[in-house]
């Protein structure tokens, strides 16, 4: 059995940074000022006066207000999970080794747009409610591009346009037309029939389901355009 395995980050990555360095900052004047007023070893441990206090503290100092702006509490996770991915090696194997190989990057970049051939990093660009997440784009990431193992687009392949597309979880090869697949797949977000007989199925999402109920409700869109920022932020092969 194969399975491969991605793990998903929901969110905004830029907020994310910068509400990770200001809670940096409200730890650091934390660490210095703790012993001053009593306060418990950990940040985490303060009632919400002395949260006020810290803040009072922050602003009245020129030299901590000027590095910019402090929060007292941590940033939301933007880590939501890992996918684990069983792929149908049988009905789609060179779909499947498509897929495997750009999990784990190992192909290094693709001979014709010279990007890594590697999901790690990428974004998931469509995401309709109810139906899809679109993501694989490792040239441009926007769905205008794609690239393969191959080295061009590949055929579709029997087996995989026999299996359907009948539940959450199911691992398709996304494609502009009939023989046209590169990187981009998508993972359904509930029945889609429409799909039936036009993509190639290679796998399903065996681990992590409720990973995609989490990006129906937090990301998805009618149109698909993503309401916040889905990323793959690591992916690999378990063999």
């Amino acid at each position: 059995m194969v399975r491969c395995w991605l793990d998903i980050d929901i969110g905004d990555a830029a907020q994310y940074a910068l509400e990770s360095r200001a809670f940096a900052r409200a730890q650091a004047l934390f660490d210095t000022i703790k012993s001053q007023y009593g306060w418990p070893e950990e940040l985490s441990s303060l009632d919400e006066e002395q949260r006020d206090l810290l803040t009072s503290a922050y602003d009245s100092d020129p030299s901590w207000r000027d590095q910019g702006t402090m929060q007292a509490t941590p940033p939301t996770p933007l880590r939501a999970g890992r996918l684990t991915i069983e792929l149908f090696t049988e009905a789609a194997p060179r779909a499947c080794e498509n897929f495997r190989c750009l999990c784990t990057g190992e192909r290094g970049k693709g001979k014709s747009s010279g990007k890594p051939l590697h999901f790690k990093g990428t974004k998931f660009h469509r995401i309709v409610k109810g139906f899809v997440c679109q993501g694989g784009d490792i040239v441009k990431g926007d769905g205008s591009g794609g690239d393969s193992i191959y080295g061009k687009p590949f055929n579709d392949e029997k087996g995989g346009l026999k299996l359907k597309h009948d539940a959450a979880g199911i691992v398709s090869m996304a494609n502009s037309g009939k023989n046209s697949n590169t990187s981009q797949f998508f993972l359904t977000l509930g029945p889609a029939p429409a799909c039936d007989g036009k993509h190639t199925v290679f796998g399903r999402v065996v681990e992590g389901l409720p990973i995609l109920q989490r990006i129906d409700a937090l990301a998805a869109s009618k149109d698909g355009d993503p309401l916040t920022d889905v990323c793959i932020s690591d992916s690999g092969y378990d063999g």
